[in-house]
């Protein structure tokens, strides 16, 4: 060893020692000797993980449809109602769905040769036979029609010479238009629009005057909703019905006209409001169904305008008077979907 005074020795390259090299194959054994793990349960792992990668990469699966065709392919998604899979066709992989009511049997690695290659190029499969199917729709148009009642009770203000006047009131005409988009099978959001409709009418009404006056009396109410909704559906297992539900909040408008003899007056308000909904869809086409529907409506209206005709007077209810709006409806009407 060489040694300079006021000098490390081991800065000097002479009394460096050099690496001595070592082969990859000999740091395996001493680390595998120093596990306790042979070489042979090493190359024993290896050939059965290899073995079940090449299996998996490879396997195809089977579908088979109740008109006894074989598809194989490679099931990509499987849902309560549908199986999502990829298949060739005329050289060319396609990609589309199923619905179970078509499907006899289906089996996950059924085929140990794969016929569907990753880089051939994909395109969407037109609907011309069994195996064809588009996913669910995103888009609905919904029309509906029906028969809506008010929960308020009438007054006991009142009297009851009119309490039967006031009673066919709470009942009326309804429609809804609704328009929604899904962001998956099951949720989406939307816009709704309905209207109550309710009327009445009598005559030989009098009025106490010098001299005393006969004529009618009529009423006419209209309620409006709008406002966006929020949209839940379960589909069926065969795909074409489903059940729905929606809820929202938006705007209701309250106007009412009424006439006694001559005069004629006519209320105005508005309020939020809340809006629910359960239908089912019976599913008549490709794009189109039949559906029911049930609805609540809720709000209450605190504060209105009068007009008489030539004077416009603001009101504003006392809390355990205000005018319940709320109302439950029943109702049927096409679905367009997309």
């Amino acid at each position: 060893m060489i040694a300079l005074k006021g000098g490390c020795p081991r800065m000097i390259a002479n009394n460096c020692r050099p690496p001595e090299p070592i082969h990859s194959e000999e740091l395996l054994k001493e680390e595998t000797a120093y596990r306790g793990i042979s070489q042979r349960k090493i190359a024993l792992v290896l050939i059965m993980f290899f073995a079940v990668f090449a299996i998996h990469v490879r396997a195809q699966d089977l579908i088979v449809t109740r008109t006894g065709e074989e598809i194989n392919c490679k099931i990509t998604k499987i849902n309560s109602r549908t199986i999502a899979f990829t298949y060739l066709r005329n050289g060319v992989t396609r990609n589309t769905i199923l619905p179970f009511s078509e499907i006899d049997s289906y089996y996950k690695n059924y085929f140990s040769k794969a016929k569907v290659k990753t880089n051939t190029p994909k395109t969407n499969t037109p609907k011309t036979n069994v195996i064809d199917y588009y996913p669910y729709p995103r888009f609905r148009l919904a029309v509906s029609g029906g028969l809506s009642y008010r929960t308020a009770p009438i007054s006991d203000d009142i009297s009851s010479e009119f309490r039967s006047y006031f009673k066919k009131l709470k009942s009326g005409f309804y429609y809804d238009l609704g328009a929604s988009y899904y962001f998956n099978e099951q949720l989406g959001a939307g816009l709704k629009y309905n209207e109550f409709l309710s009327s009445n009418e009598i005559g030989n009404v009098y009025m106490l005057d010098n001299p005393t006056v006969y004529g009618k009396m009529s009423t006419n109410i209209r309620i409006k909703f709008i406002g966006p909704i929020f949209n839940t559906r379960l589909f069926e297992r065969r795909g074409k019905n489903c059940l729905l539900t929606d809820i929202g909040f938006g705007y209701m408008d309250y106007r009412e006209k009424d006439k006694l003899l001559h005069a004629t007056t006519t209320i105005k308000g508005g309020t939020v409001g809340s809006y629910w909904s359960i239908g089912y869809d019976f599913g008549l086409s490709e794009n189109f169904a039949l559906g029911f529907q049930a609805t609540l409506l809720t709000g209450k209206l605190s504060k209105f305008t009068v007009f008489d005709g030539t004077t416009t007077e603001s009101l504003e209810l006392e809390k355990n008077n205000y005018e319940n709006l709320s109302q439950i409806t029943l109702s049927v009407g096409l679905r367009f979907n997309k």
